[in-house]
């Protein structure tokens, strides 16, 4: 599958970006700076949910590009005009699209799908290794793949009229996503219900998955209000935070 989608004759001077790991399977600096892949047995797993456990066991063992189906959803890129007739990719941005895949599944949240949590989206690019350009080209190529989707408070298309710019989005891998690391719609349900059961019973009460990612999405948002109003060249400079709803409103 990686042959069929990868360009044989690959004449980018490009170096291709190192496969990425975690934390956790990687070993401290060395003299020279360099991080080394620690075998299994030496790992010191942390304690993630089991759904992304899982994914992340079957990406290390197998890669991404198993399923055959990755054909058909290129077939879509060609489709919506972000590529001619072929179906292969450089072997960087193949390089590149894997990181990213790799990174969704390790860090991912394990019920809603949300996959910038804790991060804007623009932020992964330092993750894995790569510019924003990238970032912003992945994500657009695995939307229309459906592969990742924009949650229902998504910022996206929202204008701030206050600085003229787009709020940030929030995006969730699809089931089509685990479909493609080998895990079905009843496998990933059943994985659902078990993380919303340990996560009620850690916080003691009812956890709501649509309540937290609407969380995420504000989250996301008030993050990039709350920089442009900070920026020297700008004239919105007290923090959103700090105002009252009326205030924010008005």
């Amino acid at each position: 599958m990686t042959k069929f989608l990868q360009k044989e004759n690959n004449t980018s001077a490009w170096e291709l970006t190192a496969l990425w790991y975690p934390e956790e399977a990687l070993s401290p600096q060395n003299e020279n700076g360099v991080r080394k892949v620690l075998g299994k047995k030496q790992r010191k797993l942390r304690p993630i949910p089991t759904i992304n456990r899982k994914l992340w066991n079957t990406v290390e063992k197998v890669g991404v590009w198993v399923n055959v189906r990755w054909v058909f959803l290129v077939m879509r890129l060609v489709d919506a005009g972000m590529r001619k007739r072929n179906l292969e990719f450089r072997a960087v941005h193949l390089r590149n699209l894997e990181n990213f895949l790799r990174w969704i599944a390790y860090n991912s949240d394990a019920v809603t799908g949300c996959i910038n949590v804790s991060l804007l989206c623009v932020e992964i690019h330092r993750e894995i290794g790569v510019s924003k350009s990238t970032i912003y080209l992945m994500i657009k190529e695995l939307v229309i793949m459906r592969v990742l989707v924009d949650a229902e408070w998504s910022g996206q298309g929202c204008q701030d009229i206050l600085h003229g710019g787009c709020l940030p989005r929030t995006l969730c891998a699809t089931p089509l996503f685990y479909e493609l690391m080998d895990i079905d719609n009843a496998e990933l349900k059943r994985l659902r219900t078990y993380e919303t059961e340990r996560r009620c019973e850690k916080k003691a009460k009812s956890y709501d998955a649509e309540g937290a990612l609407r969380k995420y999405c504000e989250n996301n948002i008030r993050r990039v209000w709350e920089h442009r109003h900070t920026q020297k060249n700008s004239s919105y400079r007290v923090k959103l935070s700090a105002m009252t709803p009326l205030s924010r409103l008005a």
